[in-house]
């Protein structure tokens, strides 16, 4: 009788690993095609800011990003429109609590270095606002390469984490230390650096979401 229960046991918990692991499976799929998109709908999304910046030298394009978390809903509602609804998994759950929170809080953070950068950049001195203004791109870029990294941990993908880490560390402190104005400086003049200031931010996010979201979330919708 002691042995029934055993194997009842053993059995029972074969079969919830396997339920799982199936469940894994299905929704690394289903995450893949939201990077896929997400990515696809960011690199557009910079695009067209920056195209903006450059054309009219002002920073207000940025005011489309707060289009893009719509844009990515809409987009990804079109696509599983005609799918049947079934009940979250726990993994599922999980992953989607996990770009929640981090949604949560880049909107936050933008809205409220960005209210800061204004009050700052009206109140103070040049030099004053050079020395304590917050570069946004950076900490958002490092925001969604963790979340990235995060949702490869619970989908068991450890490439999906070192696409998150590695992509995030590089484009961010790319974008912190302005290599690309670097760069720019060796071959423009002043004042089409100055329009480029505009403009890296999308650049840095354009790369990031290249390298971080719609390859992985490519390689991901492949996978079998």
């Amino acid at each position: 009788m002691e042995d029934n229960n055993n194997m009842t046991a053993e059995r029972s918990l074969e079969i919830i690993t396997e339920q799982i692991a199936q469940s894994r499976k299905a929704v690394s799929k289903s995450t893949g095609q939201s990077l896929y998109v997400a990515g696809l709908c960011t690199m557009a999304t910079a695009v067209v800011v920056g195209i903006i910046n450059y054309t009219c030298a002002t920073p207000l394009g940025h005011l489309l990003w707060f289009a893009l978390p719509v844009v990515i809903w809409l987009a990804m509602r079109n696509m599983n429109k005609e799918q049947a609804h079934a009940p979250a998994s726990f993994v599922a759950s999980l992953v989607g609590k996990t770009w929640w929170t981090f949604a949560a809080i880049v909107i936050g953070f933008f809205i409220l270095a960005g209210l800061w950068n204004f009050l700052i950049g009206r109140l103070c001195e040049p030099s004053v606002y050079a020395s304590q203004h917050v570069n946004i791109t950076p900490v958002i870029i490092l925001l969604m390469s963790m979340a990235i990294s995060i949702t490869g941990h619970i989908l068991k993908s450890k490439w999906l984490v070192w696409f998150g880490i590695i992509g995030g560390l590089v484009v961010a402190v790319g974008d912190y230390a302005h290599i690309t104005g670097t760069i720019l400086s060796l071959f423009y003049a002043p004042n089409t650096i100055g329009l480029w200031h505009f403009v890296s931010p999308c650049l840095s996010i354009f790369l990031f979401a290249l390298i971080g979201l719609w390859l992985p979330g490519l390689m991901l919708k492949r996978q079998k």
